[in-house]
């Protein structure tokens, strides 16, 4: 799953809570679960350095908040 929401983030050029965010919402959003390639959990978050992707983190195994806090955690340790 950790591996998923990584590719996802850097597919999407966008932490994966966006989807899930928009899921949540219901609606015309559902469509969104055919998305091809994207995973709607919380937990994955593209890494950027001057404006462009350099990579991603994926952190599964805990609740998506949990997961989330943990992967932005790794990205501003890169900073």
């Amino acid at each position: 799953m950790a591996k998923d929401k990584a590719r996802s983030a850097v597919a999407f050029r966008r932490p994966t809570k966006v989807w899930q965010d928009l899921i949540a919402q219901g609606g015309g959003n559902l469509r969104l679960l055919n998305l091809s390639g994207a995973s709607m959990i919380e937990g994955g978050i593209p890494i950027m350095a001057d404006g462009k992707i350099i990579g991603s983190i994926g952190v599964s195994g805990v609740t998506g908040q949990q997961d989330s806090q943990i992967a932005q955690a790794g990205v501003d340790a890169l900073k």
